[in-house]
């Protein structure tokens, strides 16, 4: 099957049902009754990848290819550009195979064309085709996904993974923008984390399980070919976080993805150390349902709500999240322990004056 019918068939799917919610539920904040802070003080403002974003949420890489992504592509830039947000483009792989695909990209950058925008492509791509995938729209960053748990379910899935680690290094070394590695729904563990890290990303995309699921997809577009349990594989994403964060100890950034949408497990992403929070699925649903109006105002009342979250934590802007008192029961408490990782150096944290590197 083509390229292009792929990804519409895979936005056919995403959007027949709700948006699933990452479970964060294992992660608790510490009410504070002395914030001691103005509301109108509040600061949303985060720091990654060398530049300074009025928030850390960023709309994560969606579609493109097909004259309906086009549409879609279109949509969402001008709600980053109305929101001040970055945006990723989907897999670009369609348009260097077919240079009649590039404007369904394209129309990012001519409608967002002042905006932070981040080119796409798998770990299959070789440096000539990245290059080509940043310059196609100007590209301020490129994400590297990460995907073999859905080609291994795809039914026009490529099945050769040698060399991901190799090629990934080579184009660290020949691109002039931060190359972002993102998984695609499920999950990183810190194992891995430490070997992109060595190849010299610039930022790790956790992609947790929690969200959009291509397993699931996939599985459904195959006519079932793999069990229901096999469709639940991966790592959820505030454990992914866990790890990853782990791993990074700040020597690059770490951002958080799948199922990321309520205001609270965003901020909850934040305090276990993401520097920035995207979101594709809910976007997209939003979008289809109730158009881009609504989902600017959606995007608006997120940021108002983690505004109060900050307050409630103590927290002033957005990185002070990650220095306030934070309580991990259950499974997640049990995964970190098992895996060496002291979830009680998070709630022995005193406000605001520990030093994030210290936690893990």
């Amino acid at each position: 099957m083509p390229r292009a019918h792929r990804k519409d068939e895979h936005i056919k799917i995403s959007i027949s049902n709700p948006p699933k919610r990452a479970d964060f539920s294992d992660i608790s904040f510490i009410h504070n009754c002395l914030p001691d802070k103005n509301f109108s003080n509040i600061n949303l403002k985060a720091e990654y990848l060398g530049r300074t974003h009025r928030s850390p949420l960023f709309i994560n890489s969606v579609t493109g290819g097909t004259k309906r992504s086009l549409k879609i592509n279109a949509a969402l830039a001008a709600v980053a550009r109305h929101c001040g947000l970055p945006m990723a483009v989907g897999s670009q792989m369609t348009a260097i195979e077919d240079s009649s695909s590039e404007a369904s990209f394209k129309v990012v950058r001519r409608i967002n064309p002042r905006g932070v925008i981040w080119a796409n492509i798998g770990s299959y791509a070789d440096p000539e085709m990245v290059i080509r995938a940043i310059k196609m729209i100007k590209a301020d960053g490129i994400q590297i996904h990460l995907n073999a748990a859905q080609e291994l379910v795809m039914r026009e899935g490529d099945l050769k993974f040698e060399g991901m680690v190799n090629r990934i290094s080579d184009i660290v070394k020949k691109v002039n923008v931060p190359v972002i590695v993102k998984e695609v729904g499920f999950g990183m563990a810190r194992e891995q984390a430490e070997i992109l890290i060595k190849a010299g990303v610039a930022a790790i995309d956790v992609g947790g399980k929690g969200g959009t699921n291509f397993l699931a997809i996939e599985n459904r577009r195959s006519g079932g070919q793999v069990s229901a349990d096999f469709c639940s594989w991966g790592i959820p994403t505030a454990i992914s976080l866990v790890e990853v964060a782990s791993a990074a100890q700040g020597k690059i950034d770490v951002f958080s993805s799948g199922g990321m949408h309520a205001p609270l497990d965003i901020a909850r992403a934040i305090a276990l150390g993401a520097g920035a929070v995207g979101m594709a699925g809910y976007p997209l649903y939003h979008l289809y349902r109730k158009g881009p109006i609504a989902l600017v105002k959606r995007m608006r009342k997120i940021e108002n709500e983690l505004r109060l979250i900050l307050i409630l934590t103590g927290a002033q802007k957005v990185a002070d999240l990650q220095k306030i008192p934070l309580v991990i029961t259950g499974y997640t408490a049990e995964w970190m322990q098992r895996r060496g990782l002291n979830p009680d150096n998070f709630a022995r944290c005193p406000a605001i004056l520990c030093d994030k590197d210290q936690r893990i």
